[in-house]
């Protein structure tokens, strides 16, 4: 006479076992039936062969659970002393559950997502498109000026001022006159563009020759220091005390 042989589902712990038992006998969870849920979790533990102690003490907890929720569901229900609503025994079971559920299915979506990652196969990286693609480092003064130095520039700077308190008139530039600054840097950065489109090279003096006032020669500097940086125009200087030059930057 053959053996009759009961396979059961492998479930991991109490809750576990009670969520496969819900979705098998498609109960409602926020309604379970809990004398044959329980009927049910005591036959599944009782042929389960759990030899780890800490593991069966976990399943006879659950065990104890239930008995004592389905021994309540008998007894006349108890009432909320504020709300005076009647207690409902499987309250605190269905809220572990619900619990349970939502992390069970959180980590079905990691495990499912470190499945696919284990069946993508990367192209190794191409070293010379990664360094192509990396940004470079900001230049230096050095670099932006490309031979001319800073004191150069200043230099030239204090000449333009100096030709234009040659040519202010002493006398009149003596009375005080309420003026409005007409001048700012992107107005002369724009106007120093249109310019630098018209000619492919221009000597630095000749940028400050419409210039009316100190004000505007420095904000007309300034202009030509943040197109340098920006690199829109370039200056050079082919010897020494020789005139600066502007030309068209890479951006232009």
């Amino acid at each position: 006479m053959s053996i009759l042989q009961i396979k059961l589902e492998e479930f991991e712990g109490p809750l576990d076992l009670l969520l496969k038992l819900i979705d098998k006998n498609k109960i409602d969870i926020y309604d379970i039936p809990i004398s044959k849920l329980t009927d049910d979790y005591l036959y599944y533990i009782k042929h389960k062969n759990i030899i780890d102690m800490d593991e069966m003490s976990q399943f006879i907890i659950m065990a104890t659970t239930l008995l004592e929720i389905k021994s309540k569901m008998l007894l006349p229900k108890e009432k909320d002393e504020q709300t005076n609503e009647e207690i409902d025994p499987r309250e605190e079971l269905v809220k572990k559950l619900i619990e349970y559920k939502k992390y069970k299915m959180i980590a079905e979506k990691l495990y499912n997502t470190e499945v696919f990652a284990e069946k993508v196969i990367f192209k190794k990286a191409d070293i010379k498109a990664i360094d192509s693609m990396k940004i470079k480092s900001e230049p230096t003064v050095e670099e932006i000026l490309e031979g001319v130095t800073l004191k150069d520039l200043y230099n030239a700077f204090e000449e333009v001022i100096k030709r234009k308190e040659l040519k202010t008139d002493k006398i009149r530039s003596g009375f005080k006159s309420v003026t409005k600054a007409l001048y700012n840097v992107n107005d002369k950065i724009n106007y120093i563009k249109d310019l630098m489109i018209l000619n492919s090279k221009i000597s630095f003096n000749k940028i400050f020759e419409e210039s009316s006032s100190k004000a505007e020669i420095v904000v007309t500097f300034l202009a030509v220091l943040e197109l340098i940086k920006t690199r829109d125009i370039k200056v050079t200087q082919e010897n020494t005390f020789d005139e600066i030059i502007i030309l068209q930057g890479s951006l232009c």
